[in-house]
């Protein structure tokens, strides 16, 4: 509590001082210094008086309108002292700070067409040296190019953010400003459609246009009649999607965070649904055909088609023994022109006998179609888990919290980094960074690289061993301060106290590759994840374990134990 309160202590005071060298440049003019001027302002004309009108005059000497990253970064500073989010002031991002501050100064200076060195130029005194210089040397554009390159690699240095995202986050932000002035444009073109329709009377229903309506509705052919029963066919290509805007942002009472929309991701493409219910219908007709060859009446009656395997569902005659039809897997095979079947006999909670075909094309399953189900959107976890598709088509989803943690094993290229992936995105679609922290350890250094940036992460990702068991013993820490606060507050689970009091985040540590780990420091790493899997439920924490070898010496007994739920995709053993 001390550490906090002096925390808050040193926001303020570095908040009032970035507010009072603001202040001081916005109002900044030289005619308040003496030695500018032989009769300056008496009094000044800075909003900070004398004191105002000096710093001021010297910053803007020094680095002439550059010098507005000073204020600005110390307002910056002290916000996050005041939040309790004390940024990593070390050796090379305060060296990121002055490169920034010097190129910025000479970038600026470049655009000065004045020859006084001493004069309140763009880019004050260090501006117009560097930029003569650099320009002496390399030409204008030149000069222009390397200070550039200066400010954008010194302000990934000072900020930690990725060069590619800072440039996606301009494109969007430039693509979302575009997109809002073009809407107000048809927005007043509408406004005065509308004005102009209402200057015009509104033409009353004619008899003539009843009589067409009428003849149109007259026009609709009969239903047929009913035929002989054909099989029902479902094809679950693509499961029902809610529209994208029914996830809305939730309310958030911090900061400005808005939820991605699905419309980032890629929908999938349109397929020919009349092409593959022939086919299916042709298929159900062999079906039949082949086991009357062998004498057992059966009639398809259900046909589900999922992105894998399609399921004809059977009804077979009075009298047939199912294990007449289980003999026959081979033949229906071969008429078929399939691998192999499954047959399933009887289907659970039905009286019909299941036939499942491997599709000739399997379909790809869609991660924005999951996303979009009605599965996902109605499940109230924050902690919902896009699965896949099941054999039948239905999108499958699970709840993170239920499990309470999951160990995903799989060979290289089986899919098991396609998974986590769908996972955090999964996760990331319904939570905002107040809501949800992650913790993402990537001995690989470049599956998990693609999230760094993400203002959900706790620290950037990380892909050393060593640092990967001080993530761990953090959070086995964080895991013990929140089991005090819940007890003080008499709450049972995280749930039960962010009704009481202010939130906590769900913090979900994320390992994409187990085995390396163990093998560098397998004594902190297995007594941290044990002591998580047990404990951590209670207070949101939850563990989400990827590895390419479960074997013994990797997932040991105790883990074993306390991850009930799995993942399984094609491994060694």
């Amino acid at each position: 509590m001390k550490t906090k309160r002096a925390n808050e202590i040193k926001g303020i005071i570095l908040l009032s001082v970035g507010l009072i060298v603001l202040a001081s440049l916005i109002s900044f003019t030289p005619f308040d210094l003496p030695f500018y001027t032989s009769s300056p302002n008496v009094p000044a004309k800075n909003w900070c008086r004398c004191f105002g009108a000096y710093l001021a005059g010297g910053v803007m000497f020094l680095f002439g309108w550059a010098a507005y990253i000073i204020p600005f970064f110390i307002i910056f500073l002290g916000f996050r002292i005041f939040t309790q989010r004390i940024p990593d002031l070390r050796l090379p991002r305060i060296f990121g700070i002055l490169v920034l501050l010097l190129a910025t100064s000479g970038f600026v200076g470049l655009l000065n067409t004045s020859n006084q060195a001493l004069a309140f130029s763009f880019g004050g005194f260090l501006g117009y040296i560097f930029s003569n210089f650099f320009a002496a040397y390399f030409g204008r554009l030149g000069a222009f190019i390397l200070f550039s390159t200066l400010i954008i690699l010194s302000f990934a240095l000072v900020t930690e953010i990725l060069i590619s995202t800072l440039f996606l986050n301009i494109h969007r932000w430039l693509k979302k400003l575009f997109s809002s002035l073009m809407w107000r444009f048809q927005k007043k073109g509408q406004r005065l459609t509308i004005i102009k329709a209402e200057a015009v009377k509104e033409k009353k229903p004619t008899i003539e246009n009843i009589a067409i309506k009428e003849s149109v509705v007259s026009q609709t052919p009969p239903k047929p009649m009913d035929g002989p029963p054909k099989p029902k066919i479902q094809i679950i290509a693509k499961t029902k999607e809610k529209d994208a805007s029914a996830i809305k942002p939730k309310d958030i009472k911090v900061g400005d965070y808005r939820l991605p929309s699905l419309d980032l991701l890629d929908s999938p493409p349109p397929f020919e649904a009349r092409q593959i219910k022939e086919d299916l219908t042709n298929n159900a007709r062999i079906l039949e055909e082949t086991l009357d060859d062998f004498g057992i009446s059966v009639k398809v009656t259900d046909i589900e088609r999922g992105p894998v395997i399609t399921r004809y569902e059977l009804e077979p005659a009075p009298g047939v023994k199912l294990n007449r039809i289980v003999a026959l897997s081979d033949d229906i095979a071969l008429a078929m022109k399939s691998p192999s079947v499954r047959i399933v006999a009887p289907i659970p909670g039905k009286a019909r006998v299941g036939v499942e075909v491997p599709n000739t094309q399997g379909s790809l399953v869609y991660l924005k179609e999951v996303l979009a189900s009605k599965e996902f959107l109605d499940s109230d976890s924050p902690l919902t888990l896009a699965l896949g598709k099941d054999i039948a088509g239905y999108s499958v989803v699970a709840r993170l919290d239920d499990m309470p943690h999951l160990l995903i094993a799989g060979t290289t290229g089986s899919g098991k980094t396609v998974c986590v992936n769908s996972l955090i995105v999964s996760l990331l679609v319904r939570n905002s960074p107040f809501d949800l922290k992650l913790i993402m350890v990537d001995p690989k250094m470049v599956e998990l690289a693609p999230f760094n940036g993400l203002p959900h992460l706790i620290c950037p990702v990380v892909t050393d061993a060593k640092k990967a068991a001080v993530a761990l013993s953090w959070v086995v820490n964080e895991m013990e301060q929140r089991y005090q606060l819940l007890a003080k507050e008499g709450a049972r689970n995280i749930a039960v106290y962010n009704e009481k009091k202010e939130k906590i985040p769900y913090i979900v540590v994320i390992i994409d590759e187990l085995a390396d780990l163990m093998m560098v420091a397998r004594d902190q790493i297995e007594s941290a994840i044990t002591r998580l899997a047990q404990l951590s439920r209670a207070v949101g924490i939850h563990l989400i374990m990827a590895t390419q070898r479960p074997s013994v010496d990797v997932v040991t007994g105790v883990i074993k134990a306390n991850f009930p739920a799995r993942i399984s995709f094609k491994v060694a053993s």
